[in-house]
């Protein structure tokens, strides 16, 4: 399947130093959350047999993690990586929230996916771990206004 990333940057290097990690965030619907007046438009193939939902997310470590950045008990770590919590049910917020989002895709890539499949702000969302795969992003086109 064909999905869709926008960014207010050409892409050549991805590093894992933001507050998604390694992570895009892809939508089968073209959407833009920038202001910029140039929008890189990109694609990447993936198949649908490499997707976790979100709600099926489970890693030990990743929970524990989470536990200790909002002060909450593992259980309830646990639900907000598989997205049956939110950071903001504990007292987290945005960039907390983002943050916990980029712990989802490292959790889908631990456990062997290339990505999780979610919802965000936006509505639907794949979140994708893309350390080392810049060469799997096809740019589409630039749109400048």
């Amino acid at each position: 399947m064909k999905i869709i990333h926008t960014s207010p940057n050409k892409i050549e290097k991805i590093n894992d130093s933001g507050i998604f990690g390694d992570c895009l965030f892809f939508s089968t619907n073209e959407y833009m959350m920038t202001q910029s007046d140039i929008v890189y438009v990109y694609s990447l193939e993936i198949s649908e047999e490499k997707i976790c939902a979100v709600y099926d997310l489970y890693d030990e470590e990743i929970i524990r993690n989470i536990a200790e950045v909002l002060e909450i008990s593992e259980d309830d770590a646990e639900r907000v990586l598989n997205s049956r919590d939110t950071v903001w049910d504990h007292g987290g917020g945005g960039e907390i929230d983002w943050w916990v989002q980029g712990k989802q895709g490292e959790c889908a890539k631990r456990m062997g996916f290339e990505a999780a499949n979610g919802r965000d702000e936006q509505g639907h969302v794949y979140i994708v771990p893309m350390i080392d795969r810049e060469n799997d992003l096809v740019l589409e086109r630039i749109d400048n206004d």
